[in-house]
Order: structure tokens, then sequence, then C-alpha cells
């Protein structure tokens, strides 16, 4: 037999077989795929925390609407930010009545007490320590900035809770790439068992055993590509449709475009080789798994 066919001895010998693990590697692939896709657009807490606790550059009574968005400007400019948005004094007065309502009084004694502000949103891999100070010590120089508010302890704390749940999270993912390989070795060795006598045919007639085990783990790679490829196509399918479906989606995760960014599609294309030199590692140590086995 030429090494070509070697590749795809399994499917020819035990087709049912194949089809079942298969559809299993799959559901598997898909899961992890589906996990993974979401830590990468979520950064774990990253995201949910940059989206509760923006930058808040709050002006004096003094400063005009165009100093405002001329600050906002310049502050979407910084390094790590999202967004940089202007609230001028009319948009404070009405966020203020919405948190409190029954306060319409205050105005009334003297006119519009509050000033305008800057709301600054750092990308949620930015969103550290260092790039809010990064961001409040360009904003607090600025003559039309009466104060910065950035979080104080609160934030840290749950900054630092952050690194907690992201490790979980990753170890989480980690740990289920251990379990999915161990299944995939399992299955590999099982099968190896079952066709023991077709495999003990061919190195009866002349096909080295190293040839047999080598186009076998080929093979296990090339598959172990392709269907990382349908899990990970289908992953991001999920998570369009969940962005359509649920805008707090949006909001905890992000959006599935954003997996076409370089930053995120270099962590996935390694994702998906992972997956084939797994499958191929699991079809060689299963091989010699069942011939420990047969000792």
């Amino acid at each position: 037999m030429t090494g070509s066919s070697l590749r795809w001895v399994d499917w020819k010998l035990a087709p049912r077989a194949m089809l079942r693990e298969s559809a299993g590697r799959f559901l598997l692939l898909f899961l992890l795929g589906l996990f993974f896709a979401s830590l990468l657009l979520s950064g774990g807490m990253n995201r949910y925390l940059s989206d509760q606790w923006p930058v808040t550059a709050v002006l004096r009574l003094s400063v005009p609407p165009a100093e405002g968005q001329g600050i906002a400007g310049k502050a979407a400019g910084l390094p790590g930010v999202l967004s940089a948005a202007y609230r001028d004094p009319e948009a404070s007065w009405k966020e203020f009545l919405a948190a409190y309502p029954g306060t319409e009084s205050l105005r009334a004694a003297g006119g519009n007490p509050l000033p305008g502000y800057v709301e600054v949103r750092l990308r949620p891999e930015t969103f550290t320590e260092g790039g809010i100070r990064a961001v409040a010590s360009v904003l607090q120089p600025l003559p039309q900035v009466e104060k910065i508010l950035s979080g104080g302890d609160a934030l840290s704390r749950q900054l630092r809770a952050r690194e907690w749940v992201n490790a979980i999270l990753w170890g989480a993912f980690a740990f289920l790439c251990a379990c999915s390989f161990s299944i995939f070795r399992l299955q590999e060795k099982a099968r190896t068992a079952l066709l023991s006598t077709d495999l003990e045919f061919l190195r009866e007639r002349g096909v080295p055993a190293r040839s047999i085990v080598a186009s076998r783990a080929s093979g296990a790679v090339l598959a172990g590509l392709l269907l990382s490829l349908a899990a990970m196509g289908a992953a991001v399918s999920a998570l369009s449709l969940l962005e359509t479906r649920l805008p707090l989606f949006t909001r905890l995760i992000g959006r599935a475009g954003d997996l076409l960014t370089l930053p995120i599609l270099v962590p996935a294309a390694l994702f998906l080789f992972a997956s084939a030199l797994g499958a191929g590692a699991a079809s060689f140590l299963g091989w010699r798994a069942a011939q420990s086995g047969r000792k």
C-alpha cells in the first residue's frame, strides 16, 4: 500500500466507527472553539469592566461645548482608548434626573448646577491601572478639567479580582483541552486495538510499522485540521447569531466580526493548528498504548 492509502486506512477498514468518532470530535472542538473565541473577544472580564468603568473628566462650569468636544477628540486619539464622548451640561442634568427623580427643584434655585464632562472608554486589552493612569495624566493638567473620576479603590479591587477570574477561565479552557485530548487518545487506542488484526496483516505483507504509524498520524492531522476549521466556523456562526439575538452579548463578549482582526486572528489560527497536531499526537500515543496493552 502507498503512503497516501495508508493515511486513510482507518476510514477504509472502519468507516462507521470513524464517522461516529468524527461527529463526537466535531462537537468537542465546537465547544472548545466557542469557549476560546469568547475568551479572545472578551478578554475574560476585561470587556465587561471596561464597559462598566469609564474614565470621566469633569469639566469646569465655564467650559463651552466647543472646548469640551475638542477635549473629547484629543482623548479619543490617545493610545489604548476605544472612544471618548462629550456630554454637555444639559445632558448631565438629564442623566442626573434619571438617576435621582424628584430633584428638579435644584435647578429652579439657580440654573443648571451640573457641568459637562468627557467620558473615555478604554479598549478591553488596555483596561489596566496603568492604562487608566496614562489617560488621567493627559487630561488632569488641562485647565478646563475640574477633576478625574476613574473608579478609585473600588475599581482597583475589581481589577485584582479580574486577574483571578481570568486565570480561572483560561485554566478551565486548558482543562477542557486536556480532557478532549485524553478522549482522542482513548479513541485512537480503542480503534487501533479493534483494527489490530488488519494492521498486523499489513505488517506481515512487508509494510513497515513506522510507515503505518506515520501515515495514520498524518491522516489524523489532516482530518483534525478539517474538523477544527468546520468547528471554528460553526462557533463563529453561533456567536454571530447570539450577537443579533442578545444585545447584552455584545457588551459582555464583543462582536463576532472582531475575530477577523489580526490580534485575534493569529491565536485563532494557532488554535486550529494545535487541534490538528493534537489529533496527530493522539493517534501516535494511541498506537503505542494499544501495542503496550498487547504485550
